[in-house]
Protein backbone atom coordinates (compact mmCIF):
# COMPACT_ATOMS: atom_id res chain seq x y z
CA UNK A 1 0.00 0.00 0.00
CA UNK A 2 1.78 3.25 -1.29
CA UNK A 3 0.59 5.91 1.11
CA UNK A 4 1.28 8.70 -1.19
CA UNK A 5 -1.43 11.02 -2.57
CA UNK A 6 -2.94 10.14 -5.39
CA UNK A 7 -1.79 12.77 -8.89
CA UNK A 8 -4.25 14.70 -10.27
CA UNK A 9 -4.61 14.23 -14.27
CA UNK A 10 -3.03 17.46 -15.03
CA UNK A 11 -0.07 16.26 -12.69
CA UNK A 12 0.40 13.02 -14.28
CA UNK A 13 3.39 11.50 -15.79
CA UNK A 14 2.88 12.73 -19.71
CA UNK A 15 -0.21 15.40 -19.10
CA UNK A 16 0.28 18.42 -21.36
CA UNK A 17 0.97 21.54 -19.67
CA UNK A 18 -1.51 24.18 -19.58
CA UNK A 19 -1.44 27.29 -22.14
CA UNK A 20 -0.22 30.30 -19.77
CA UNK A 21 -0.72 32.43 -22.79
CA UNK A 22 -4.81 32.35 -23.09
CA UNK A 23 -6.65 34.16 -21.44
CA UNK A 24 -10.20 34.81 -21.12
CA UNK A 25 -12.37 37.39 -21.56
CA UNK A 26 -15.45 39.59 -19.67
CA UNK A 27 -18.41 40.23 -21.19
CA UNK A 28 -18.78 44.56 -21.66
CA UNK A 29 -22.31 44.84 -22.02
CA UNK A 30 -23.78 47.35 -19.68
CA UNK A 31 -27.06 45.80 -18.29
CA UNK A 32 -30.61 47.61 -17.27
CA UNK A 33 -29.48 47.75 -13.90
CA UNK A 34 -26.32 49.66 -14.83
CA UNK A 35 -23.81 47.57 -14.27
CA UNK A 36 -21.67 45.42 -16.55
CA UNK A 37 -22.27 42.07 -17.47
CA UNK A 38 -19.25 40.71 -16.61
CA UNK A 39 -19.30 36.69 -17.54
CA UNK A 40 -16.33 34.89 -18.52
CA UNK A 41 -16.45 34.38 -22.25
CA UNK A 42 -13.71 33.64 -25.37
CA UNK A 43 -14.59 36.67 -27.77
CA UNK A 44 -13.63 40.12 -26.78
CA UNK A 45 -16.91 41.04 -28.27
CA UNK A 46 -18.84 39.47 -25.30
CA UNK A 47 -20.52 36.86 -24.10
CA UNK A 48 -23.01 34.13 -26.08
CA UNK A 49 -25.89 36.07 -24.74
CA UNK A 50 -25.00 39.52 -25.98
CA UNK A 51 -21.97 39.67 -28.38
CA UNK A 52 -24.48 39.82 -31.30
CA UNK A 53 -26.78 42.22 -29.67
CA UNK A 54 -26.93 45.82 -31.65
CA UNK A 55 -24.94 48.57 -30.78
CA UNK A 56 -24.23 51.95 -32.31
CA UNK A 57 -22.58 55.33 -31.77
CA UNK A 58 -24.42 58.17 -30.06
CA UNK A 59 -26.16 60.35 -32.56
CA UNK A 60 -25.64 63.30 -30.05
CA UNK A 61 -22.99 65.86 -31.54
CA UNK A 62 -19.57 65.69 -29.21
CA UNK A 63 -20.63 62.76 -27.68
CA UNK A 64 -18.61 59.18 -28.54
CA UNK A 65 -20.31 56.93 -26.61
CA UNK A 66 -21.56 52.93 -27.99
CA UNK A 67 -24.97 52.33 -27.34
CA UNK A 68 -27.78 49.70 -27.33
CA UNK A 69 -30.92 51.93 -26.73
CA UNK A 70 -33.75 52.04 -28.96
CA UNK A 71 -33.55 55.51 -29.90
CA UNK A 72 -29.50 55.62 -30.75
CA UNK A 73 -28.75 58.12 -28.07
CA UNK A 74 -26.66 57.36 -24.89
CA UNK A 75 -29.05 57.41 -21.87
CA UNK A 76 -27.60 60.66 -20.71
CA UNK A 77 -29.25 62.18 -24.04
CA UNK A 78 -32.08 60.23 -24.55
CA UNK A 79 -34.35 61.43 -22.10
CA UNK A 80 -36.06 63.90 -24.27
CA UNK A 81 -36.71 60.84 -26.71
CA UNK A 82 -38.41 58.90 -23.93
CA UNK A 83 -40.05 61.66 -22.19
CA UNK A 84 -41.59 62.66 -25.59
CA UNK A 85 -43.08 59.25 -26.16
CA UNK A 86 -44.42 59.10 -23.05
CA UNK A 87 -46.28 62.16 -23.64
CA UNK A 88 -47.79 60.80 -26.65
CA UNK A 89 -48.79 57.53 -25.30
CA UNK A 90 -50.53 59.24 -22.42
CA UNK A 91 -52.35 61.41 -24.39
CA UNK A 92 -53.13 58.37 -26.98
CA UNK A 93 -54.73 56.71 -24.03
CA UNK A 94 -56.92 60.01 -22.61
CA UNK A 95 -58.52 60.31 -26.61
CA UNK A 96 -59.05 56.52 -26.72
CA UNK A 97 -61.24 56.76 -23.12
CA UNK A 98 -62.89 60.13 -24.44
CA UNK A 99 -65.03 57.95 -27.60
CA UNK A 100 -66.76 55.73 -25.94
CA UNK A 101 -68.32 53.70 -28.30
CA UNK A 102 -72.08 52.62 -28.01
CA UNK A 103 -73.72 50.29 -30.78
CA UNK A 104 -73.52 52.30 -33.85
CA UNK A 105 -73.59 56.14 -31.88
CA UNK A 106 -70.24 57.26 -31.68
CA UNK A 107 -69.95 59.57 -28.23
CA UNK A 108 -67.84 62.11 -27.63
CA UNK A 109 -67.35 64.67 -24.80
CA UNK A 110 -68.48 66.92 -26.74
CA UNK A 111 -70.02 65.34 -29.80
CA UNK A 112 -72.85 62.66 -30.80
CA UNK A 113 -72.67 61.75 -34.18
CA UNK A 114 -74.48 58.48 -35.88
CA UNK A 115 -72.26 56.11 -37.99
Amino acid sequence: MGGGKKEKRSQAEGAKAKDPSWNFYYCPYILRTGEECNWRCYSPKGCKVHQDSRQVACKESGCDEMTRSRYDYYDTHAKKHRSREHYHRKKQAKMASAEIPIGNLEVNENIITCH
